[in-house]
């Protein structure tokens, strides 16, 4: 190991002024945590193993002596030697009922701040649960820590782009600052940041704002993306100074991926949930492969009720959340399909995620219980410019529903045209039912995804 900051754009007043001191406390602490991480994640994995059984051991001894409902799911079983796969799986509706009868488990007394916080509704009603400072702080952590672990350059601006449906119609909010390193930015140079915040906004106007500066890395939901680029192709982003685009939210649509390296502009992929924060970083050197963040999460995957992709069985997503003391998550069924490796083809000696699907979001069922992947976004914008916005999703086995809007109405082509692309990427096997709505009902979601599986 070469531990050496030669190159690290260290600040020329970084270091403290004060006596018998080196680093200051925040930026100090900010950095040891950093290297707590990495420390875990990419070290001697028994230490990591044994790290992680401690901490499921302390999180089960917290909510079985404050959680009714949790002492009748774990039952007689003994803490030390409590294999994790022996604990029954949580389903989102047990959930709702612990946080309706007991509230967060956290209490004044433990001094650690609780705040409300809530789910995105993309797979249904929005779930309210608690989450402490603790998390949120692990959040900001590991998000930074990830820049350090693949060598980023800190010195690249990045944007962060969020669709607020609470601003005004039309509106744009864009906040800036000039560094986005949080509390190590008065000990490393970085670039500055910019968070742009709309809500059907003027698409003229959000060009402006987001070419006004170098974009460097840009960090927003792949249907954001999508949106923009109806207004702009990705060699003006390129000019502009895209050099990665950090997909949040969802996972990448091969085609864009594949348009966005072409232009020499990375890719990465961060597969996180609003209950347990990040559970996986996509690897820099195999697209598609995730390493979980141990520091974090212990993730199983259950093959009991499985689907079939190819050569790969998908199995269910079930996340424990170590430090999930206000509200718990242990074996909480995330909602997804993945494969679970003990490692990655890079050589990361850490368990690994593949082939991740939203059960709802990214996968058609067919009509022999097989599924496959289901990415159209671009190809839709593309051929009609003219829609606003557009939802597909899986209503029955073999049926699938289009709704349009931004149209007053669809000519005969303009109809066979939709039909043909969904049944281009979906298969003949499909009816296809195009309807024009005025606007689409997304239920309350924020992440108004383009396909949703009715059926899985």
């Amino acid at each position: 190991m070469r531990f050496d900051f030669a190159n690290m754009p260290i600040r020329e007043r970084a270091f403290s002024e004060k006596p018998m001191t080196f680093c200051d406390p925040e930026p100090k602490n900010f950095l040891s945590a950093i290297l707590d991480i990495g420390a875990i994640e990419t070290g001697n994995p028994l230490a990591r193993e044994h790290w992680q059984t401690v901490q499921l051991r302390n999180l089960i001894k917290h909510v079985t002596e404050r959680s009714p409902f949790w002492r009748k799911r774990i039952g007689g079983r003994k803490l030390f030697g409590l294999a994790l796969s022996s604990l029954p799986i949580l389903e989102r509706g047990a959930v709702v009922k612990q946080i309706a009868d007991e509230g967060p488990l956290l209490r004044p007394t433990d001094h650690i701040a609780v705040n409300d916080s809530s789910t995105s509704g993309s797979s249904g009603v929005p779930v309210k649960f608690f989450a402490s400072a603790m998390n949120a702080r692990y959040n900001q952590v590991r998000s930074v820590a990830q820049y350090f672990l693949e060598e980023r350059d800190l010195k690249l601006n990045r944007v962060q782009i969020d669709f607020s449906p609470h601003l005004d119609k039309g509106a744009l909010k864009v906040t800036r600052s000039e560094a986005w390193l949080g509390a190590l930015s008065s000990f490393f140079g970085c670039g500055s940041n910019k968070v742009i915040e709309y809500f059907d906004p003027d698409m003229r106007r959000f060009r402006e704002d987001l070419e006004r500066d170098p974009i460097g890395y840009l960090v927003t939901a792949q249907w954001t993306l999508q949106t923009l680029l109806q207004s702009v192709d990705l060699a003006t982003l390129k000019r502009a100074g895209l050099r990665m685009w950090v997909s949040v939210a969802d996972a990448v649509d091969p085609g864009l991926r594949d348009a966005l390296t072409s232009e020499d502009i990375a890719v990465r992929s961060t597969y996180s949930a609003q209950e347990v924060g990040p559970i996986g970083f996509e690897c820099q050197h195999s697209s598609g492969n995730y390493h979980v963040a141990t520091s974090n999460v212990i993730v199983e995957v259950d093959s009991d009720e499985s689907y079939l992709l190819g050569s790969h069985r998908l199995g269910r997503v079930l996340v424990t959340h170590l430090h999930s003391y206000a509200t718990p998550f242990i074996r909480y069924d995330i909602g997804d399909l993945a494969v679970l490796s003990a490692d990655c083809s890079c050589g990361h000696r850490g368990p690994t995620l593949s082939n991740v699907y939203g059960r709802g979001r990214n996968l058609l069922k067919h009509k022999d219980g097989t599924v496959s992947p289901f990415y159209l976004g671009a190809a839709l914008i593309t051929k009609l410019p003219e829609l606003k916005e557009y939802r597909i999703r899986q209503t029955g086995v073999g049926t699938l529903a289009v709704e349009v809007s931004g149209a007053a109405d669809l000519d005969p082509n303009e109809r066979d045209t939709i039909i043909g692309l969904v049944k281009k990427q979906a298969g003949n096997e499909f009816q296809v039912d195009v309807t024009v709505v005025r606007a689409i009902d997304w239920r309350g979601s924020v992440k108004r995804l383009g396909f949703y599986n009715e059926v899985l």
